[in-house]
Protein backbone atom coordinates (compact mmCIF):
# COMPACT_ATOMS: atom_id res chain seq x y z
CA UNK A 1 0.00 0.00 0.00
CA UNK A 2 2.97 2.46 0.70
CA UNK A 3 6.25 2.60 -0.28
CA UNK A 4 9.57 4.52 -0.27
CA UNK A 5 11.20 6.62 -2.43
CA UNK A 6 14.50 7.42 -1.11
CA UNK A 7 13.95 8.60 2.44
CA UNK A 8 10.65 9.64 1.52
CA UNK A 9 7.02 8.05 1.72
CA UNK A 10 5.30 7.60 -1.40
CA UNK A 11 1.63 7.22 -1.06
CA UNK A 12 0.56 8.05 -4.51
CA UNK A 13 -0.80 11.70 -3.02
CA UNK A 14 -1.13 14.25 -5.46
CA UNK A 15 -1.46 17.67 -3.29
CA UNK A 16 -4.98 19.97 -4.26
CA UNK A 17 -3.64 23.05 -5.03
CA UNK A 18 -7.36 24.40 -6.69
CA UNK A 19 -8.62 26.71 -3.41
CA UNK A 20 -12.06 26.81 -5.45
CA UNK A 21 -11.75 22.78 -5.82
CA UNK A 22 -10.77 22.97 -1.80
CA UNK A 23 -13.87 25.20 -1.04
CA UNK A 24 -16.30 22.94 -2.90
CA UNK A 25 -14.95 20.08 -1.46
CA UNK A 26 -15.62 21.00 2.09
CA UNK A 27 -19.14 22.43 1.54
CA UNK A 28 -19.94 18.58 0.01
CA UNK A 29 -19.33 17.71 3.53
CA UNK A 30 -22.34 19.58 4.77
CA UNK A 31 -20.72 20.21 7.82
CA UNK A 32 -22.07 21.76 11.43
CA UNK A 33 -20.45 22.94 14.10
CA UNK A 34 -21.80 20.06 16.21
CA UNK A 35 -19.65 17.35 14.24
CA UNK A 36 -16.93 15.88 14.23
CA UNK A 37 -15.00 15.75 11.16
CA UNK A 38 -12.47 13.10 10.65
CA UNK A 39 -9.61 14.23 7.48
CA UNK A 40 -7.50 11.36 5.90
CA UNK A 41 -4.43 12.76 4.62
CA UNK A 42 -4.55 16.01 6.21
CA UNK A 43 -0.90 16.99 4.58
CA UNK A 44 -0.12 20.50 5.25
CA UNK A 45 -3.63 21.41 6.34
CA UNK A 46 -4.61 23.22 2.99
CA UNK A 47 -7.90 21.54 3.85
CA UNK A 48 -8.34 21.44 7.06
CA UNK A 49 -8.01 24.48 8.27
CA UNK A 50 -11.47 25.58 6.23
CA UNK A 51 -12.99 22.03 8.06
CA UNK A 52 -11.86 23.43 11.23
CA UNK A 53 -14.14 26.48 10.55
CA UNK A 54 -17.61 24.48 9.70
CA UNK A 55 -17.09 21.92 12.43
CA UNK A 56 -17.05 21.33 16.32
CA UNK A 57 -13.82 19.27 15.87
CA UNK A 58 -11.36 18.27 13.51
CA UNK A 59 -9.60 15.08 13.55
CA UNK A 60 -6.79 15.27 11.52
CA UNK A 61 -5.07 12.01 10.30
CA UNK A 62 -1.75 11.98 8.22
CA UNK A 63 0.83 9.37 8.56
CA UNK A 64 3.93 11.44 7.35
CA UNK A 65 5.61 13.48 10.38
CA UNK A 66 7.34 15.90 8.25
CA UNK A 67 3.83 17.77 8.04
CA UNK A 68 3.79 18.29 12.10
CA UNK A 69 4.82 21.51 11.90
CA UNK A 70 2.44 23.00 9.82
CA UNK A 71 -0.21 21.20 11.31
CA UNK A 72 0.18 22.71 14.92
CA UNK A 73 -0.81 25.99 13.99
CA UNK A 74 -4.22 24.61 13.14
CA UNK A 75 -6.52 25.37 15.60
CA UNK A 76 -7.53 23.57 18.87
CA UNK A 77 -10.49 22.16 17.97
CA UNK A 78 -7.71 20.42 15.32
CA UNK A 79 -6.59 17.15 16.96
CA UNK A 80 -3.63 15.57 14.98
CA UNK A 81 -3.07 11.98 14.85
CA UNK A 82 -0.30 10.66 13.30
CA UNK A 83 -2.10 7.64 12.50
CA UNK A 84 -2.40 5.12 9.67
CA UNK A 85 -6.24 6.00 8.31
CA UNK A 86 -7.08 2.53 7.97
CA UNK A 87 -6.36 1.67 11.31
CA UNK A 88 -8.22 4.63 12.68
CA UNK A 89 -11.38 3.77 10.51
CA UNK A 90 -11.23 0.03 11.73
CA UNK A 91 -11.29 1.07 15.48
CA UNK A 92 -14.07 2.86 15.26
CA UNK A 93 -16.87 -0.12 15.39
CA UNK A 94 -18.57 1.19 17.79
CA UNK A 95 -18.58 4.88 17.44
CA UNK A 96 -19.88 6.73 15.06
CA UNK A 97 -18.55 9.36 12.53
CA UNK A 98 -20.46 12.56 11.75
CA UNK A 99 -18.46 13.26 8.27
CA UNK A 100 -15.90 12.15 6.32
CA UNK A 101 -13.26 14.07 3.58
CA UNK A 102 -10.46 13.66 1.90
CA UNK A 103 -8.43 14.02 -0.72
CA UNK A 104 -8.04 10.56 -1.39
CA UNK A 105 -4.36 8.97 -1.76
CA UNK A 106 -4.54 6.99 -4.98
CA UNK A 107 -3.29 3.96 -3.10
CA UNK A 108 -5.67 4.18 -0.94
CA UNK A 109 -9.04 4.63 -2.61
CA UNK A 110 -10.27 1.11 -2.47
CA UNK A 111 -9.22 0.14 1.20
CA UNK A 112 -10.69 2.74 2.09
CA UNK A 113 -14.20 1.93 0.75
CA UNK A 114 -13.77 -1.54 1.62
CA UNK A 115 -13.10 -0.46 5.13
CA UNK A 116 -15.96 2.36 5.02
CA UNK A 117 -18.28 -0.99 3.95
CA UNK A 118 -17.99 -1.66 8.17
CA UNK A 119 -17.68 2.23 9.41
CA UNK A 120 -20.57 4.07 10.88
CA UNK A 121 -20.72 7.39 9.54
CA UNK A 122 -23.24 9.99 8.27
CA UNK A 123 -22.06 11.33 5.06
CA UNK A 124 -18.08 11.62 3.25
CA UNK A 125 -16.97 14.30 0.54
CA UNK A 126 -13.72 12.69 -1.23
CA UNK A 127 -11.66 13.33 -4.16
CA UNK A 128 -10.94 10.04 -5.79
CA UNK A 129 -9.66 9.16 -9.75
CA UNK A 130 -12.28 9.11 -12.07
CA UNK A 131 -11.93 5.96 -13.46
CA UNK A 132 -13.03 4.96 -10.04
CA UNK A 133 -16.36 6.07 -9.71
CA UNK A 134 -16.91 3.67 -12.90
CA UNK A 135 -16.51 0.98 -9.83
CA UNK A 136 -18.20 2.54 -7.09
CA UNK A 137 -21.37 2.48 -9.42
CA UNK A 138 -21.33 -0.59 -11.01
CA UNK A 139 -19.90 -3.01 -8.36
CA UNK A 140 -22.75 -4.87 -6.76
CA UNK A 141 -20.94 -5.02 -3.45
CA UNK A 142 -20.19 -0.93 -3.34
CA UNK A 143 -23.78 -0.31 -4.30
CA UNK A 144 -24.99 -2.55 -1.16
CA UNK A 145 -23.17 -0.12 1.33
CA UNK A 146 -23.61 3.36 -0.34
CA UNK A 147 -25.42 5.95 -2.18
CA UNK A 148 -22.87 7.75 -4.62
CA UNK A 149 -23.44 11.42 -5.79
CA UNK A 150 -21.20 12.42 -8.28
CA UNK A 151 -20.83 16.19 -7.80
CA UNK A 152 -17.94 17.36 -10.11
CA UNK A 153 -15.41 16.22 -12.11
CA UNK A 154 -12.05 17.78 -11.22
CA UNK A 155 -9.24 18.52 -13.78
CA UNK A 156 -5.73 17.09 -13.27
CA UNK A 157 -4.32 20.13 -13.31
CA UNK A 158 -6.18 20.92 -9.95
CA UNK A 159 -3.41 18.85 -8.36
CA UNK A 160 0.71 18.85 -7.91
CA UNK A 161 2.14 16.71 -8.92
CA UNK A 162 -0.17 15.99 -11.76
CA UNK A 163 -1.49 12.87 -12.17
CA UNK A 164 -2.35 10.39 -15.19
CA UNK A 165 -5.68 11.11 -15.06
CA UNK A 166 -8.71 13.30 -13.90
CA UNK A 167 -10.04 13.07 -10.61
CA UNK A 168 -13.89 13.35 -9.69
CA UNK A 169 -15.66 14.88 -6.41
CA UNK A 170 -18.21 12.97 -4.86
CA UNK A 171 -20.39 12.76 -1.66
CA UNK A 172 -20.93 9.43 0.01
CA UNK A 173 -24.05 8.21 2.43
CA UNK A 174 -23.91 4.99 3.94
CA UNK A 175 -27.02 2.90 2.84
CA UNK A 176 -29.22 2.01 6.23
CA UNK A 177 -29.23 -1.17 7.60
CA UNK A 178 -31.21 -3.10 4.67
CA UNK A 179 -33.99 -5.12 6.89
CA UNK A 180 -35.29 -2.39 8.43
CA UNK A 181 -36.21 -0.49 5.09
CA UNK A 182 -37.47 -3.81 3.51
CA UNK A 183 -34.21 -4.63 1.15
CA UNK A 184 -33.52 -8.11 1.40
CA UNK A 185 -31.28 -8.67 -1.62
CA UNK A 186 -28.94 -5.55 -0.38
CA UNK A 187 -29.24 -7.51 2.94
CA UNK A 188 -27.87 -10.66 1.11
CA UNK A 189 -25.44 -8.84 -0.44
CA UNK A 190 -23.82 -7.47 2.64
CA UNK A 191 -24.00 -10.80 4.73
CA UNK A 192 -21.85 -13.00 1.95
CA UNK A 193 -19.71 -10.18 1.57
CA UNK A 194 -19.35 -10.08 5.33
CA UNK A 195 -18.51 -14.02 5.42
CA UNK A 196 -15.82 -13.87 2.84
CA UNK A 197 -14.63 -17.38 3.97
CA UNK A 198 -17.40 -19.29 4.17
CA UNK A 199 -18.91 -21.18 0.80
CA UNK A 200 -21.85 -18.90 -0.72
CA UNK A 201 -24.88 -21.76 -0.03
CA UNK A 202 -24.40 -21.46 4.06
CA UNK A 203 -24.01 -17.91 3.63
CA UNK A 204 -27.34 -17.56 2.26
CA UNK A 205 -28.64 -20.62 4.43
CA UNK A 206 -27.45 -18.47 7.26
CA UNK A 207 -28.70 -15.14 5.71
CA UNK A 208 -32.35 -16.25 4.81
CA UNK A 209 -32.54 -17.24 8.56
CA UNK A 210 -31.61 -14.29 9.64
CA UNK A 211 -34.12 -12.42 7.47
CA UNK A 212 -36.91 -14.88 8.55
CA UNK A 213 -35.88 -14.15 12.22
CA UNK A 214 -35.93 -10.57 11.60
CA UNK A 215 -39.50 -11.34 10.62
CA UNK A 216 -40.58 -12.90 13.51
CA UNK A 217 -40.29 -16.49 12.12
CA UNK A 218 -38.31 -19.41 13.23
CA UNK A 219 -36.77 -21.14 10.05
CA UNK A 220 -34.73 -24.19 10.17
CA UNK A 221 -31.39 -24.97 8.22
CA UNK A 222 -33.58 -27.36 5.94
CA UNK A 223 -36.65 -25.17 5.25
CA UNK A 224 -33.63 -22.45 5.11
CA UNK A 225 -31.97 -24.86 2.03
CA UNK A 226 -35.20 -26.07 0.77
CA UNK A 227 -36.19 -21.99 -0.50
CA UNK A 228 -32.15 -21.78 -1.92
CA UNK A 229 -32.95 -24.78 -3.66
CA UNK A 230 -35.96 -22.98 -5.54
CA UNK A 231 -33.32 -20.29 -6.42
CA UNK A 232 -31.87 -22.81 -8.81
CA UNK A 233 -28.17 -21.06 -8.19
CA UNK A 234 -25.54 -22.80 -10.13
CA UNK A 235 -24.25 -25.75 -7.90
CA UNK A 236 -20.45 -24.61 -8.90
CA UNK A 237 -21.18 -21.02 -7.85
CA UNK A 238 -22.84 -22.37 -4.11
CA UNK A 239 -19.97 -24.31 -3.26
CA UNK A 240 -17.51 -21.59 -3.85
CA UNK A 241 -16.77 -18.67 -2.38
CA UNK A 242 -18.14 -15.38 -2.62
CA UNK A 243 -15.16 -13.33 -4.39
CA UNK A 244 -17.21 -11.91 -7.24
CA UNK A 245 -20.76 -10.97 -6.40
CA UNK A 246 -21.48 -9.51 -9.91
CA UNK A 247 -21.65 -13.40 -10.29
CA UNK A 248 -24.30 -14.69 -8.94
CA UNK A 249 -26.10 -10.90 -8.51
CA UNK A 250 -29.19 -12.40 -10.50
CA UNK A 251 -29.21 -14.96 -8.17
CA UNK A 252 -29.38 -13.20 -5.64
CA UNK A 253 -32.19 -11.12 -6.97
CA UNK A 254 -34.12 -14.15 -7.53
CA UNK A 255 -33.86 -15.77 -4.45
CA UNK A 256 -34.74 -12.16 -2.59
CA UNK A 257 -37.98 -12.45 -4.23
CA UNK A 258 -38.56 -16.23 -2.85
CA UNK A 259 -38.20 -14.93 0.91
Amino acid sequence: MKKRTGDKLDLGQFFLQDKTIIQKLVEAALINKKEVVVEIGAGDGRITKLLAQKAGKVIALEIDKKFLPQLKKLPGKVEIRIKDALGFLQNQSSRKIDKLVANLPSSLVEPVFKTLTQTDFVRAAFLVPQKFTRKLKNQPVFQAYFEIELIEKVSKKAFFPVPKTNWQMIAVEKIPEPLKSGKQELFLLRFIYEHPKAKLKNSLIEAIINIFAHKGKKLTKNQARKILKKAKINPEILEGLPENASVFLDSIKKLSRLI
